[in-house]
């Protein structure tokens, strides 16, 4: 009983300095992880630039088609990614006047290889480079140094008329008329994923503070609606499935490799066939006694067909004519003549080819 006390008090104890190393040695802390866009942030890649200006007071819409691009603020903040291709030459130079009339432009430079008559208007030229992986430094007129990164390979520079703001090669803010056109490699810093980062958001707010506006005008031009797009991101599963199958089904239903096996020839079976099959099913069915019948009566009406006086002879008379005339014993031959109801099997044989010996005799027409 000791022991056992001592051994229980023993695991308390070890129990106890665990909780107390575990507490000593480890702490509780939030972690966050990344659980990527979802819903409308992952249809609006600039809805986080949108929340932000106004919570800043400032107005903030959406424009999705080149017409809307008619009806922007006298004085107001434009947002431009690449791919413009849909903007005609009239409607760029639209655009420029706008910017001349005191608006701001904040464009995207599109990717080497891709034409961005858009900057050739500003004489901003583009050229290849290595990808950053470092932030870019800009040091704005007022304020402390920001850092902002800007992944892309395009390096700009030239550009027509006064600088006001350069950040490297790949930040070029140029005065126009009334207005600014800001001209950066990339707007990564702008979206969604990355506003939140560094000095992204601070920076953002400079530009935006570049002009008297205080309105913002994002224009991107969404991806054309694909039902396949939309199927793949809302239905997968259920795609699998269907394709599994459709799959399974045309296996089954394809034809194999090899020649057409061609159709068996219908079979024409003998009456000797059906009367075989008729004699199994009465045999199965426990209609012995039917079969014994048949088979007696019809060698007796054989024999009266050949004898006529045959039905009108005692019984003895007629066992002694069908003895000599099948070539069986005369008690065979009594037996055959009273033979009735179910019996065995070998007894159906014996009676059988009792009834064939007659049919073959009266056949042959030796008796």
């Amino acid at each position: 009983m000791r022991t056992r006390l001592l051994l229980f008090g023993g695991v308390v104890v070890l129990i106890a300095l665990a909780v107390v190393w575990f507490r000593n040695n480890f702490e509780k802390v939030p972690v966050k992880e990344w659980v990527g866009a979802s819903g409308e942030a992952q249809r609006r890649p600039f809805l986080a630039v949108a929340r932000f200006a106004e919570r800043m007071g400032w107005r903030a819409r959406e424009l999705r088609s080149v017409p809307e691009l008619e009806a922007l603020p006298a004085s107001g903040v434009l947002l431009m990614p690449n791919r413009r291709q849909a903007l005609t030459a009239e409607r760029r130079e639209a655009l420029l006047r706008w910017a001349e009339r005191g608006g701001h432009l904040i464009v995207e430079a599109e990717l080497i290889g891709v034409p961005d008559p858009l900057l050739d208007q500003l004489g901003v030229t583009r050229t290849g480079g290595p990808l950053p992986t470092k932030p870019v430094r800009v040091e704005p007129p007022q304020g402390r140094p920001l850092n902002v990164f800007m992944p892309s390979t395009v390096k700009l520079g030239g550009g027509t008329g006064e600088v006001r703001l350069r950040a490297g090669d790949q930040v070029l803010s140029l005065t126009r008329g009334r207005g600014t056109v800001t001209v950066v490699s990339s707007l990564l810093f702008a979206r969604n994923r990355s506003i939140g980062t560094g000095d992204h958001a601070e920076f953002l707010w400079h530009l935006f503070s570049m002009t008297p506006a205080r309105e913002l005008v994002v224009y991107w031009s969404p991806g054309r609606l694909s039902l396949w797009t939309f199927l793949k991101a809302n239905a997968a599963p259920a795609l699998a499935a269907c394709g599994a199958l459709l799959f399974l089904w045309l296996w089954s239903i394809m034809p194999r490799f090899g020649p057409v096996a061609p159709d068996a020839p219908p079979g024409r079976r003998r009456l000797l066939d059906h009367l075989r099959a008729s004699g199994r099913y009465f045999w199965t069915k426990g209609l012995r006694a039917r079969l014994v019948l048949a088979a007696r009566d019809a060698a007796l009406r054989r024999i009266a067909r050949a004898q006529p006086d045959f039905a009108g002879a005692t019984d003895a008379e007629r066992a002694a004519r069908l003895s000599s005339l099948a070539g069986i014993a005369k008690e065979d031959a009594a037996r055959f003549l009273v033979a009735a109801g179910a019996m065995r099997g070998a007894d159906f044989i014996k009676l059988t080819q009792h009834a064939q010996r007659v049919h073959s005799a009266l056949e042959k027409g030796t008796k």
